[in-house]
C-alpha cells in the first residue's frame, strides 16, 4: 500500500475511534519517515486521547522541532501539559499558539480555563472575552465566564440560562450538574449529566460525573456502568477509585482491589485511593497492608482527621494502644465534633485499662478535663472508675449510630454466637416476637421462620437502616426500649433482648413492663456484684441474684438460665448468662 493510502487509512481509523489500529499504522509510517511532523502530531493525539500524556508531550515536541511555526502543535502540547498537571508550561504553549494564530478561539478558551483553575480571574476573563470577540455565541467562553462569577448561586443561575438557550451544549450541562452535585442536588445532577452524555457519549469526565451522581442517589448499577464506560475511554484515577469504592461498599472486595491498584499506578499520590484501599484491606483483616496504605495517606496529608483515626484503629487492633491513643487524640484535635473518633478513644482506653488501668484512668481524666462536654469522655471516665452513668441511653444511641457500618464485621471477628444460642434455647416461635435492641437484625435473622412475625426496636437509626436491608421485620421502630414498652399497642408473644441489657443498669422497669409475657435475654456477669455495675468495658454487668429476684418478683416461675461466652475481646472471654423466663 502506498504512503498516501496508508496515511489515509490511519486517519480513517483514527476518526472512527480505532486508536490502537491507527497508532500501529502511524508507527509503521514513522519507520520510513521518522521526522514527519503530521504523523508525529497524530500519534501524539492518539496518546493524548488514551491519557498517556508523557508520550503525547514527547511526540508533540518532536513535531514542533520539525515545524516550529505550526500553531496547532503548541495548542495540542498545551492540552497534554495541562492534563499532566503542568499548568504554567501549558499557559506558555497556549500563548505560543496564539502568537502564531491569534484567531484560534480554542486556544483562548483553553488558556482561560487554566487561568480560571489557578484563580487568576482577571486573566481568565480577558481570555474568555477574546474568544467571544471571535465568536459571540461561543458556548465554551460563555460557560467559563459563568463559572468565574463570585457566588455559587450566581454561577448556577447563569448556567441554568445557558442550558435553556443551548439545550444541546454538553459543557454548561456538565458544569451545572457538577454544581448541583456539590450542593446536595444529586438527582438533578444525574439528569443533567445524562443529558450531557446524550450529546457527548464518549466524554470520560461526563461519565465520571454521572457515575458519582448515580452513586449518591443509590443507583449503584448505573454508577458502576458509567465508571466502567469511562475507564474504557480513558484510564482516569478518579474513575478507578470511584468504581473500586463502589464495589468495596457492596463487599465485592476481590473485584474492587485491582481498581484501587490501577488508580495508584496512575496516580501514586492519590489520597482517596490510599484511604479507600486501606479500608478494603482492613475489611479483609490484612492489617499490615492496611497500615502501610494509611501511613502513605498520612505522608500525603497529615491534617486529615479521618486518616489518623483509621490508622489508630489498626494500631488498636494490633494492641499498640499507646500509639493508637496518640493518633486518636491528634484526630480529635483536628475534628473535635467527629464522634467516631471519641468512640474509638473510649474503646481503646477500655482495652488499655486491662494492661495499665492506672494510666488509662489518668488519660481518661485528662480527656474529660479538656473536653468536659464530651459524652464519651464522661462515660469512659465513669466506666473506668466503676461509677454509674446517668446518660447511658444517649451514649448507647450515639455509640451504635457510629458502630453500625462495621457492627457485623466486628462481631464476626469476636466469634459472636448469641443469636444462634437463643434459637437453640427457645426453638421455633409462633406469633409476634419483639426484638428489643435489634441492632442490624442478627437475632431476627436467626429466629425468622414460618409463623414468626418480627418487630424490631432500636435506639439507633443507623442500626435500623442496616436491619431494614435484611427484609425480615414486619415493622422497625426507633425508640428507647422503655419508651416502646410503655407505648406499645399490643403485647408481643415473646420478647428478646440479645446483648442489650449490658447497656442498661437498672432493669426493674423493663422487666415489669414485659411481665407476664415470655422473655429471653442475656446479661454479662461479673464477680462481687450486688445488683449491677458499670464495668471498665463501658458496659453493665448484672448479678444472677439480682436478675432472679426481678423475675420472681414479676411472676416468672419457669426460669431457664444457661452460662455462656457472649464474645471474645482482647483474647479474653466475656462471660454471661442467657435467660428464658415464662
Amino acid at each position: 500500500m502506498s504512503y498516501d493510502l496508508l496515511f489515509q487509512k490511519a486517519i480513517e481509523l483514527h476518526n472512527n475511534g480505532h486508536l490502537d489500529e491507527a497508532a500501529a499504522i502511524y508507527r509503521q509510517i514513522l519507520e520510513t519517515a521518522p521526522d514527519n511532523p503530521d504523523v508525529l502530531n497524530l500519534l501524539g493525539l492518539v496518546a493524548q486521547a488514551k491519557g498517556v500524556h508523557i508520550e503525547a508531550i514527547e511526540l508533540f515536541y518532536k513535531a514542533i522541532r520539525q515545524t516550529p511555526q505550526h500553531a496547532p502543535l503548541y495548542f495540542n502540547l498545551g492540552i497534554s501539559l495541562d492534563a499532566w498537571n503542568k499548568p504554567i508550561e501549558a499557559i506558555d504553549n497556549f500563548k505560543k499558539a496564539l502568537e502564531l494564530a491569534p484567531d484560534m478561539k480554542e486556544a483562548w478558551n483553553s488558556l482561560a480555563t487554566v487561568y480560571r483553575r489557578l484563580g487568576r480571574t482577571e486573566e481568565a476573563q480577558n481570555a474568555y472575552r477574546k474568544a467571544l470577540q471571535l465568536d459571540s455565541a461561543d458556548i465554551d467562553a460563555r460557560t467559563g465566564l459563568a463559572l468565574l462569577l463570585p457566588d455559587t448561586n450566581e454561577q448556577i443561575a447563569e448556567l441554568e440560562k445557558l442550558t435553556t438557550l443551548y439545550p444541546q451544549a454538553p459543557l454548561p450541562l456538565f458544569h451545572l450538574a457538577g454544581l448541583y452535585l456539590g450542593n446536595a442536588r444529586a438527582a438533578e445532577a444525574l439528569t443533567l449529566a445524562q443529558r450531557a452524555l446524550a450529546e457527548a457519549p464518549y466524554s470520560y469526565e461526563i461519565l465520571n460525573l454521572a457515575a458519582f451522581a448515580a452513586a449518591e442517589v443509590r443507583q449503584t448499577a448505573a454508577a458502576e456502568d458509567y465508571f466502567r464506560r469511562s475507564l474504557q475511554i480513558f484510564a482516569s484515577p478518579a474513575a478507578a477509585v470511584g468504581l473500586a469504592s463502589l464495589l468495596s461498599a457492596e463487599n465485592r472486595l476481590e473485584e474492587a482491589e485491582p481498581f484501587f491498584r490501577r488508580a495508584l499506578q496512575l496516580d501514586p499520590d492519590n489520597l482517596d485511593a490510599h484511604i479507600n484501599y486501606a479500608d478494603l484491606l482492613y475489611k479483609q483483616h490484612r492489617l499490615a497492608e492496611a497500615l502501610e496504605e494509611y501511613r502513605a495517606a498520612v505522608i500525603i496529608n497529615p491534617q486529615i482527621a479521618e486518616v489518623s483515626n483509621n490508622l489508630g484503629i489498626i494500631l488498636k487492633d494490633l494492641q499498640e494502644y499507646e500509639q493508637a491513643l496518640g493518633l486518636f487524640f491528634n484526630a480529635l484535635a483536628l475534628k473535635p465534633d467527629l464522634e467516631e473518633i471519641s468512640v474509638n478513644l473510649a474503646e481503646t482506653l477500655t482495652l488499655y485499662a486491662r494492661h495499665n488501668h492506672e494510666e488509662a484512668v489518668k488519660i481518661a481524666d485528662t480527656w474529660l478535663k479538656n473536653t468536659p462536654d464530651n459524652l464519651f469522655a464522661r462515660h469512659t471516665a465513669a466506666a473506668l472508675k466503676g461509677e454509674n452513668f446517668a446518660d447511658n441511653k444517649i451514649f448507647a444511641e450515639k455509640l451504635f449510630d457510629r458502630f453500625a457500618d462495621n457492627y457485623e464485621l466486628v462481631l464476626a471477628r469476636l466469634d459472636y454466637q448469641l443469636p444462634n444460642r437463643i434459637r437453640d434455647l427457645i426453638g421455633d416461635v409462633k406469633g409476634t416476637v419483639a426484638d428489643l435492641g435489634c441492632g442490624t437484625g442478627l437475632t431476627g435473622l436467626a429466629l425468622k421462620a414460618p409463623g414468626t412475625e418480627l418487630i424490631g426496636v432500636d435506639i439507633s437509626e443507623a442500626m435500623l437502616e442496616k436491619a431494614e436491608e435484611k427484609n425480615i421485620y414486619r415493622k422497625l421502630i426507633k425508640a428507647d426500649i422503655t419508651d416502646y414498652l410503655r407505648q406499645q399497642e399490643k403485647p408481643a408473644d415473646l420478647y428478646i433482648a440479645a446483648d442489650v441489657f449490658n447497656y442498661i443498669g437498672d432493669l426493674s422497669e423493663i422487666i415489669s413492663l414485659i411481665a407476664p409475657h415470655p422473655l429471653c435475654f442475656s446479661v454479662e456477669c461479673g464477680e462481687n456484684i450486688k445488683d449491677f455495675r458499670l464495668n471498665d468495658t463501658g458496659r453493665y454487668q448484672h448479678s444472677a441474684s439480682y436478675i432472679n429476684n426481678l423475675l420472681n418478683n414479676n411472676g416468672y416461675n419457669q426460669i431457664e438460665c444457661k452460662p455462656l461466652v457472649i464474645r471474645y475481646e482482647d483474647n479474653q472471654a466475656v462471660k454471661g448468662l442467657l435467660y428464658y423466663a415464662r
